[in-house]
């Protein structure tokens, strides 16, 4: 699973307490932007359930958080709940290679422009603050600025490069909340999506390598 973006208004945190609360998982691996920003001070009382929920799981399965381009600054409370937090992670199951990384390295805006990022990140939250409710209209602007500068298909044009390169069988992405899968040459391609839309999406990895995109 990843972007919970927890302390944004647009997380759906009903979603991913219902996913934490019903699945079983030998391995949850988080990928990317657990937090929203660097600061506690917007995290709702759902919000704190789902770090209560999240540190219950810790405690008898293993689970990851791979660093994302959002709250960086309080990979303490993972750390400290027995999370391991990481750049990217590399795991097999069934035989299969897998690479899971966040995706924000191929994003050029945040990696050449961070002032440019910062002022739309501020531009961002105030839309939310008077998006109402349900934030359907922040959530289509979102998704619609990342289809307009074409993030989508860099990341994944370069991630199958990168997945070649490095000969795994699959590679997650995440970053962009556009849920997606491709295949090139045999190698699988898919971008998680958010729990920040309705409906949210995550992927499922069975015992045998088997992987899927999942909604709920």
């Amino acid at each position: 699973m990843s972007d919970l973006h927890l302390g944004s208004k647009i997380c759906r945190a009903d979603k991913i307490l219902e996913l934490l609360r019903t699945a079983k998982f030998e391995r949850l691996i988080i990928n990317g932007d657990l937090f929203d920003s660097d600061s506690t001070s917007r995290l709702t009382e759902k919000h704190w359930e789902v770090l209560s929920a999240l540190s219950a799981i810790a405690e008898r399965s293993k689970v990851l958080l791979v660093g994302g381009n959002h709250g960086r600054e309080l990979d303490l409370i993972p750390r400290k709940m027995n999370i391991e937090v990481k750049d990217e992670y590399a795991f097999e199951v069934g035989r299969r290679q897998f690479r899971c990384l966040h995706g924000d390295e191929f994003d050029s805006l945040t990696q050449h422009l961070p002032g440019t990022t910062r002022f739309f990140s501020k531009l961002f939250n105030l839309i939310q603050k008077i998006g109402g409710e349900s934030q359907h209209g922040s959530m289509a602007i979102k998704r619609l600025s990342k289809r307009v500068m074409g993030t989508s298909r860099r990341q994944r044009r370069l991630a199958l490069k990168r997945g070649a390169l490095e000969h795994v069988d699959v590679v997650i992405c995440s970053h962009t909340h556009l849920p997606h899968v491709a295949k090139k040459d045999g190698l699988l391609f898919i971008n998680s999506g958010s729990f920040c839309d309705d409906p949210s999406t995550y992927i499922a990895i069975q015992n045998d390598g088997i992987t899927r995109l999942e909604e709920i």
